[in-house]
């Protein structure tokens, strides 16, 4: 559960952090499958504290469906129509694609798409990044909105902006930085002025 952080009191502590710094999106991405009510008991602790926030749980239909969670994502691998059937229809639901693999959408849609890796990441550092150039591809194949993701920071944001994603997706490039609560900001601006990337 505390993969990033030495315990649960860390890891909410920074949580409320990046909410109150602007991330708009939490993303909990845990694959123990122990735990569960702690697990329960943080994600409606979040809610409770900001109601405003949007908290993401990564696979787990039964914790996302049974939390206040407002969305799942799925990965690519798993997406498939007996799947989706059974996430909560008030759940946002997003979809990881790669190019090398970019299957279509079965009959049901997510309401997002997480693509990468574009640039090297120490999450995934075995995976060959695809680059910039590749949002393009994605975003003229799909309709729904595309976060990059994977190895992007406050120097690389505005490539993946003006490549054509909607967003970002971030994990060490916050979390293992000395003043996230600064990158946060930092990128937020730049998201918060995209129109104005060149």
């Amino acid at each position: 559960m505390y993969k990033d952080f030495d315990n649960r009191n860390k890891a909410e502590i920074f949580i409320s952090m990046a909410i109150e710094s602007g991330v708009n999106i939490i993303q909990l991405r845990d694959t123990q499958k122990n735990k569960y009510k702690e697990k329960l008991n943080i994600i409606n602790n979040i809610k409770n504290i900001y109601p405003k926030s949007n908290i993401i749980i990564n696979s787990d239909i039964n914790l996302a469906n049974e939390s206040l969670a407002d969305g799942i994502h799925i990965k690519e691998s798993e997406w498939t129509n007996d799947i989706v059937k059974q996430i909560d229809q008030r759940l946002v639901i997003g979809k990881s694609t790669h190019i090398n693999s970019m299957s279509s959408i079965n009959e049901y849609s997510p309401d997002y798409l997480i693509f990468g890796t574009v640039f090297s990441s120490k999450s995934h550092p075995r995976i060959r990044p695809v680059g910039t150039e590749k949002i393009s591809i994605i975003k003229k194949k799909y309709i729904y909105p595309v976060l990059a993701i994977g190895g992007i920071n406050e120097e690389n944001t505005s490539k993946v902006i003006k490549a054509g994603a909607d967003g970002v997706a971030i994990k060490s490039g916050i979390i293992e930085r000395e003043n996230p609560k600064k990158i946060i900001t930092l990128i937020k601006n730049i998201l918060m002025n995209k129109n104005d990337i060149d």
